[in-house]
């Protein structure tokens, strides 16, 4: 027997049994099923490169980069060439490699420059989220070739061409295109100095044009040019060449200071994937620093075993989100003291993923109420600018991948001749003592401003393995939502057995241990969980910032991948 749930407004049939998603009539649009290859994006013309890639009989990595170069078209205020990421790829023989693409700070860089920007101009915004001191070198398109060298099948030029198309002969824009859009516009109302070199930005996106509506083709001839440049002469016309002279004159023209030599000297890293053990059956694959998200996950997932959640769920689900809100507000207020890029600061990995670590933040946490914020955490004595791909192949070989440029539109930037939207990847560094970032986090020094070091992210890309075999490969965007994206959709598969689509579609909640508050997102104010939460203390916030996941079930027979409807994706498999 199935049964008729509401996910995201649509009535889906589920299936009763564990472990299963009954395909049917009435199967919403974000879901897809197939049997030889899948591709799970937040962009529908992104997902149909990737799946056109494996149709064709590329692999899992080939027809990532085909999604990835697609969505620097068609979501540039998420993601793009002058962004970075983090790619994790399992092997069908059980290798698991993990390319970190992140964006790193010029060689100029020094602890105090934001201090001193803002000491010059006062009133003027944010020189770590605006303006060119705001952008990291882009590792994008290295991280591609790397993964590309080693594991692709399919030639270079094949794999860009799709996103060449989209550029050269335009895309439809949709609702979420239009929202990134309309909102950037207010932060050009409140600093009016950036007015001029945000100019080509808005005229190439529209931005602020009143005639943008979904549906909108949106063309990008500048872009379609430069990937034909990097389709035909490789990456080193990006990092080395003409493309290169481009970027430097206009992060130097917009006050920033990257240089050529910074872009030449730009490598990828190659990274050992975290591993965590969940409830003595799932293996769980995590991205390492200078990623936070899987430090952060692998300590949630600790924290949470103490607890059957399903059993408490059933009776009170006040209390299993209580106890969910908890161990992320342990987690995240470690992530807030500890963490940083690994290759320049002690992180103390192992002790925080460490069973026993949980077991004694478990024992603080207490059914009836929360507890006082310095409790929180420490070892013993928007959708933003951020995109997210899931995808598998016909011989079993995962990708799960996250990029970003980190906020919508990066740092307002436009390499106005070439159709490269600028990151503001600076802004994730500890820009300011005792400042938090664009997304209210708290840092650690260990995570300070330095010459070519990595900044902290929340990007999360993880894999799941169900007795030795993967079962999930999924990760988000949001900024830190990211992370607790990510963690209840792991929860709400593996935990309370939902079928993929209303994993992902389902509420959610988050909380970062600073500011002291829970983002009830999609829940309604009187709804049972939020009433749980309240009663025991916490303080709820009106907030509507949640997490974009993207996910793919892999099943003995079949694969099932879930776009999240909240920024209109749409799976593609065969």
């Amino acid at each position: 027997m199935g049964t008729l749930i509401c996910v995201a407004g649509v009535l889906v049939l589920v299936s009763c049994s564990s472990w299963t998603y009954a395909a049917t009539a009435t199967q919403p649009a974000f879901v897809a099923v197939g049997t030889q290859g899948m591709v799970a994006s937040d962009s529908p013309y992104a997902s149909q490169a990737g799946r056109d890639i494996l149709e064709a009989g590329g692999n899992a990595v080939d027809a990532a980069i085909a999604t990835s170069m697609a969505l620097s078209v068609t979501r540039p205020f998420s993601t793009g060439l002058g962004g970075g990421g983090f790619m994790m790829l399992r092997l069908a023989n059980g290798e698991v490699h993990i390319i970190d693409a992140r964006e790193c700070a010029p060689g100029a860089a020094t602890a105090d420059m934001y201090v001193r920007a803002r000491a010059a101009a006062p009133d003027g915004p944010p020189a770590s989220q605006f303006g060119g001191l705001a952008a990291g070198v882009p590792g994008l398109l290295a991280g591609h070739q790397a993964m590309h060298e080693r594991f692709g099948t399919r030639p270079w030029a094949e794999l860009i061409a799709p996103a060449r198309r989209l550029a050269l002969e335009g895309f439809a824009a949709d609702a979420s295109y239009v929202a990134a859009a309309r909102s950037v516009r207010e932060d050009v109302q409140r600093y009016p100095s950036m007015r001029a070199w945000t100019a080509p930005l808005f005229e190439t996106f529209r931005i602020g044009q009143d005639d943008l509506k979904p549906g909108t083709i949106v063309r990008q001839p500048e872009l379609a040019e430069t990937l034909e440049l990097i389709a035909t002469g490789g990456i080193d016309v990006f990092y080395r060449g003409e493309i290169a002279d481009s970027i430097v004159e206009a992060v130097q023209g917009t006050g920033g200071i990257m240089t050529r030599e910074d872009l030449a000297r730009y490598k990828p890293v190659w990274r050992e994937p975290l591993r965590m053990r969940y409830r003595d059956r799932f293996d769980v694959l995590l991205m390492p620093p200078p990623s936070s998200g899987g430090v952060v996950i692998a300590e949630m997932l600790n924290i949470l075993e103490r607890w059957d959640l399903a059993a408490i769920r059933r009776e009170d689900p006040g209390l299993a989100a209580h106890y969910t809100v908890e161990a992320m507000k342990h987690a995240m207020a470690d992530r807030a003291r500890y963490l940083g890029d690994a290759d320049y600061a002690a992180v103390p990995v192992e002790p925080l993923v460490s069973k026993a670590h949980a077991r004694l933040l478990a024992d603080r946490i207490r059914p009836d109420r929360v507890s006082e914020p310095d409790r929180y955490g420490r070892i013993p004595g928007d959708d933003a600018g951020t995109s997210h791909y899931s995808v598998v192949d016909r011989w079993g070989n995962v990708v799960s991948a996250t990029e970003t440029i980190n906020t919508e539109w990066g740092c307002l930037v436009l390499v106005q001749s070439r159709g490269i939207v600028l990151n503001n990847e600076m802004d994730d560094f500890s820009v300011e003592p005792d400042k938090t970032n664009a997304y209210n986090l708290a840092q650690s020094q260990a995570n300070a401003v330095g010459p070519y070091k990595r900044p902290l992210s929340s990007m999360s890309p993880t894999i799941v393995l169900a007795d030795g075999r993967p079962v999930l490969a999924v990760g988000a965007s949001g900024g830190p939502r990211i992370i607790t994206g990510t963690l209840q959709v792991i929860l709400n598969v593996l935990d309370y057995e939902m079928p993929l689509g209303e994993a992902v579609a389902s509420p959610r909640l988050h909380h970062q241990w600073h500011p002291d508050e829970v983002y009830r997102n999609e829940y309604a104010a009187d709804d049972p969980v939020v009433r749980g939460l309240a009663s025991r203390g916490h303080k709820i916030a009106d907030r509507r910032r949640g997490a974009v996941v993207q996910a793919i079930r892999i099943e003995s027979d079949r694969l099932i991948g879930a776009s999240d409807p909240r920024k209109g994706g749409v799976p593609a498999g065969y």
